[in-house]
């Protein structure tokens, strides 16, 4: 858990109520300064929304109002349940089905992830589940 707080502390544009991070993340996209975080490292919590398959779910706020839901991606990590909350750190990326099959080494239905394409997603290296969220 201590590894964790730099992180946590260094993400700007948190805060407001909003899950941490996962603001900071849609807004660098959004802004057109995707650049700024694909290939990093980032700590995001907040709500799973939607499980999508074994290997995804999207995480957002507490209300659907909060925040545009996150697609994560879980290569080697226990399943998580909806409306869980937890803290996902991993590497920002931007979606592509193709570089994300190759990397999990498996096929995934295609049109469970087409509303993903080119938005930001985390790869998950770690997950924390019943997190306490601010």
């Amino acid at each position: 858990m201590l590894v964790l707080t730099p992180l946590l502390l260094g993400l700007p544009g948190c805060g407001g109520g909003d899950p941490e991070g996962i603001t900071e993340i849609r807004d660098a996209f959004e802004s057109g300064d995707a650049g700024s975080v694909i290939g990093q490292e980032r700590t995001v919590e907040g709500w799973v929304q939607e499980v999508i398959s074994p290997w995804a779910f999207t995480v957002g706020g507490e209300e659907p109002s909060d925040v545009e839901p996150l697609l994560v991606i879980e290569k080697d990590m226990p399943p998580v349940d909806q409306d869980d909350p937890v803290r996902v750190t991993g590497p920002v990326g931007e979606f592509d089905l193709d570089e994300v099959q190759e990397e999990l080494g498996r096929d995934l239905a295609e049109n469970l992830y087409d509303q993903y394409r080119g938005e930001p997603y985390v790869m998950a290296e770690s997950i924390a589940e019943d997190v306490e969220i601010d």
